[in-house]
């Protein structure tokens, strides 16, 4: 029983720490601007369908990590992070029973309050770049919410 239980957490770190790779693969400059809010989704993911394992803590830890990788200043992805995932575990059961496009819409405040967080940690020279990871991330929640299902369910999650 402890096993399975060890397996289930090693399944949401290592879809984590797949998404952090997401975040921090080089892309080309045309699509560095666009790249969606892989981590965030993974975490909103996390949390709206088990709070009790993803938590604002989780979410800190991955967020300093982040600052690390990234280069920027401490703490901004951590509070960025922990602040989506304390509106996600505060209305996750309301969150569950949207349709899949509503999530999607929701997706988008969240990842524009991401992308808002960074933008008044830095300077205010990109200030249209806030709404392209967006919007990328609305559009692809459909396939990463089916994904992260379908992991929870084939790896009995719980």
């Amino acid at each position: 029983m402890a096993t399975t239980s060890g397996r289930n957490v090693s399944v949401i770190w290592f879809s984590i720490l797949l998404a952090v790779i997401l975040m921090i693969i080089p892309l080309p400059d045309i699509l560095r601007f666009a790249r969606p809010e892989w981590l965030g989704m993974c975490l909103i993911y996390w949390a709206m369908a088990l709070p009790q394992r993803v938590s604002i803590g989780v979410a800190w830890f991955v967020g300093i990590l982040m600052d690390a990788l990234s280069g920027t200043p401490l703490g901004v992805h951590a509070f960025a992070y922990a602040l989506i995932v304390f509106l996600v575990a505060r209305f996750h059961l309301q969150l569950r029973q949207y349709p899949l496009w509503q999530q999607a819409l929701t997706i988008l405040s969240l990842v524009l309050i991401v992308q808002l967080v960074l933008l008044l940690s830095s300077s205010l020279a990109h200030q249209w770049n806030v709404w392209l990871p967006a919007v990328t991330s609305t559009l692809v929640w459909p396939l990463v919410y089916a994904l992260l299902r379908k992991t929870r369910r084939t790896f009995h999650v719980s």
